[in-house]
């Protein structure tokens, strides 16, 4: 299978921080903005992806009320996203970069970025499984393409600690060192990746096939994984946000960022960007 190959269609399923309090202009900002790619979790969510809050769901469908693009940019899987944007009272067709770029959703159509067989992912899983990977953290079995390790209990909801990651991210370059994959670590996760794969791959796709102009888009996330995208975002002559938890290299390709944390800071971003004109308010169900 060829990169840009489509699969098919899915079933529906505190420090001092640069430009935080600016305000002028929001009305000529939102007007110029028609696409925000926007990541998940430690973004739109806590950095577990559990929680988030009825005033960012709000703000979330007025963005699409409004006609903006809501893409989200997520390691999560497409059928995640789906749900996840059902549950929320978004559209669940809308497109997303999923599995940190390994894919993007359009149109109904799951479409690939890399060279499918020769990333040979379950002989990968085996591979890791037999030098001990499940002694410290669970697969995500949702995931097609690229290969997810949380730390242990995470998908049965227990906390986690940043030790945690660092076990299982040094875990994967001691047993990968020298190979042809990518491996990085996000707020919940470690993944790893076919070589040259990464955010900023899907994104790069979904704009050529969706027609977005960067100029025109803003990013928002929080972690390592989001650098590349947000990079594309920036050199196109768009806009980038952070919440105040984002990594430093985030804050740092922010034009605003948030004193406030993960989906707290998502609120403000959006305030910020995306003023609002009029009281109308649409329901949404705070994610539990």
């Amino acid at each position: 299978m060829s990169v840009g190959a489509t699969v098919g269609p899915l079933d529906r399923i505190s420090t001092s921080k640069k430009g935080a309090g600016r305000r002028p202009g929001t009305a000529r900002r939102a007007a110029r903005i028609r696409t925000v790619f926007a990541d998940i979790e430690g973004t739109l969510t806590d950095r577990s992806g559990r929680h988030s809050s009825e005033a960012l769901l709000h703000r979330l469908g007025d963005l699409e009320a409004r006609g903006v693009l809501l893409v989200l940019c997520s390691g999560r899987s497409v059928r995640y996203q789906q749900e996840l944007r059902e549950k929320w009272g978004l559209d669940p067709e809308g497109p997303c970069v999923a599995e940190n770029g390994c894919c993007i959703f359009w149109k109904g159509m799951e479409i690939i970025t890399y060279d499918y067989p020769a990333f040979q992912r379950d002989v990968l899983i085996s591979y890791l499984t037999e030098r001990g990977a499940g002694k410290l953290g669970e697969f995500d079995p949702d995931k097609r393409h690229a290969i997810t390790l949380y730390p242990p209990g995470f998908l049965e909801g227990m906390d986690y600690s940043p030790e945690d990651i660092t076990r299982l991210y040094r875990f994967l370059l001691k047993h990968l060192k020298g190979s042809r994959y990518g491996v990085f670590y996000t707020s919940a996760s470690v993944e790893v990746l076919p070589e040259g794969v990464d955010k900023g791959t899907g994104l790069d796709l979904l704009m050529g096939q969706a027609r977005i102009a960067p100029s025109k888009a803003l990013y928002i996330g929080d972690s390592q994984n989001d650098l590349p995208a947000a990079k594309r975002v920036l050199k196109g002559g768009g806009k980038v946000a952070a919440p105040a938890n984002a990594v430093a290299a985030m804050k740092r390709l922010a034009s605003f960022v948030s004193e406030k944390d993960d989906y707290r800071g998502a609120e403000d971003i959006l305030d910020h960007f995306f003023p609002e004109k009029d009281n109308s308010r649409r329901a949404h169900r705070q994610m539990s």
